[in-house]
């Protein structure tokens, strides 16, 4: 342990024999205000050396980062403690992009305290906001924990790590209020109507997305007008809920009798086609038969038709112009047909295929991006200035909030919900427009009611 400068220490200690039967010196660097603490962080450090296993083999000790990572995220996440297969994704994929780069072809021993740091200042320079670099840190503090453990580093670079400050200015957007939502189910009926009933039920029941496409018949209590949540649809895959517990509710007369014309219909379909449906079918499925539920994704992309529909989409400005431009080109005028060749004339100014090519795109992503910039210039036309969340997830805040404000029990709320009462408060109650005006009326007749000549 010696003294680098005031407040900064240099500790070292002699691990046990790795590869070879060769000794070696690891060191740390700490900010601590005096020798004494120095002290302390050297009895800790010396700990936690001596607590790693010795290197198994040569093969372990130089391993990449990318590889470490893939085998810390199937091995021990996946296989060990079981985590969902969309948190695994989600954390690859944040690897993939801001760590890989530069760390990803290091070994694992080499990357330190200041690799880290850089890794996480880009991720902060982009503007990503503050749960997005906790969710980076919840992948890495554990895996460096899991890479001692195994042999693979001797010590943990992420020790008294801190979270840079994020540059990322939140701009939620707040739930539905009555009237906005009653609008949103409406055009759902004419815009995208085979997702209607989903949305409405979400509104009704407050359920997640993957719960409400993996609901089957059986959990349909028709007789006691009640629903039982038990699973929920990740990808292709029926799982267990989010909390992976089960939970039951009421629902009203009308959402009952929908959810009863949802099955009816589905039977004539089945009958019409001569099949049958399975012994337990999905009752939002796009199989004939019902044996497979609607995917959670077609449900997303149909509703952010919808949303396109109103003008409540959010999409970057850089996302817009490209839409605007690809709509610009293919309204351009017509291209005369060279002469000698055949067919019909062109109707348009440029092709799909040619304006996927313009943008390093594909055919069907221009297609998609023409048809989104007229869904917006038509929302723009009928003069609609609607400015509320339309997504799924902002369905079930709609519950919450609505609920809430009705002045109904918090614990019954969130038992509904599927949540404890304090992520039900912090994640899902939002405050809407509608409240906000209450209470700034209340608040002004308390505080004018004895000083009215102010």
């Amino acid at each position: 342990m010696r003294q680098v400068e005031a407040g900064v220490w240099k500790l070292s200690v002699t691990v046990p024999s790795g590869p070879g039967g060769r000794q070696r010196r690891v060191h740390r660097t700490v900010h601590v205000a005096n020798a004494r603490q120095a002290a302390q962080e050297l009895a800790s450090f010396v700990s936690e050396v001596r607590s790693a296993p010795v290197v198994p083999t040569k093969e372990t000790h130089n391993s990449l980062m990318n590889d470490a990572v893939a085998r810390f995220l199937s091995e021990h996440l996946r296989e060990e403690k079981g985590r969902e297969e969309r948190t695994i994704r989600s954390y690859q994929a944040i690897h993939d992009k801001w760590f890989a780069p530069e760390l990803g072809r290091r070994l694992v021993r080499d990357v330190d305290r200041a690799a880290i740091d850089r890794a996480f200042g880009r991720m902060r320079r982009a503007g990503l906001s503050r749960s997005r670099l906790n969710q980076a840190r919840s992948l890495y503090a554990p895996f460096f924990k899991w890479a001692v453990s195994r042999g693979l580093i001797w010590t943990n670079p992420m020790v008294g790590f801190e979270l840079p400050t994020s540059r990322h200015v939140a701009t939620e957007r707040t739930p539905p209020e009555v009237a906005e939502l009653e609008l949103l189910l409406r055009e759902a009926v004419a815009v995208v109507p085979d997702v209607a009933p989903v949305l409405a039920l979400g509104a009704v029941t407050g359920m997640r997305r993957g719960e409400l496409v993996g609901l089957r018949r059986s959990r349909i209590h028709r007789e006691e007008l009640r629903i039982t949540v038990d699973s929920a649809v990740d990808g292709h895959r029926v799982k267990t809920t989010k909390t992976r517990r089960e939970r039951s509710f009421y629902v009203d007369d009308e959402t009952m009798a929908m959810l009863a014309r949802v099955c009816e219909q589905q039977d004539e379909l089945n009958a019409e086609a001569g099949s049958s449906l399975v012994a337990d079918p999905f009752v939002f499925s796009l199989a004939l038969d019902g044996s497979q539920p609607m995917p959670p994704d077609h449900l997303t992309k149909r509703v952010a038709i919808l949303k396109e529909h109103l003008g409540i989409e959010q999409k970057s400005a850089e996302t817009i112009a490209r839409e605007d431009e690809a709509l610009r080109l293919f309204r351009q005028p017509p291209t005369t047909r060279p002469s000698g060749s055949r067919g019909p004339e062109p109707v348009g100014g440029m092709t799909y295929k040619d304006i996927g090519a313009h943008f390093g795109r594909s055919e069907r992503w221009a297609s998609l991006a023409v048809a989104s910039a007229q869904r917006r210039e038509k929302a723009r036309t009928r003069g609609d200035q609607l400015d509320f969340d339309g997504s799924i997830l902002a369905l079930r805040k709609f519950t919450s909030s609505e609920l809430l404000d009705a002045g109904f029990n918090i614990s019954m709320v969130a038992q509904r919900q599927g949540h404890g009462a304090q992520v039900l408060t912090k994640h899902y109650a939002k405050s809407r427009r509608s409240s906000d005006r209450q209470a700034a009326e209340h608040l002004g007749r308390v505080v004018r009611r004895g000083s009215a000549a102010l």
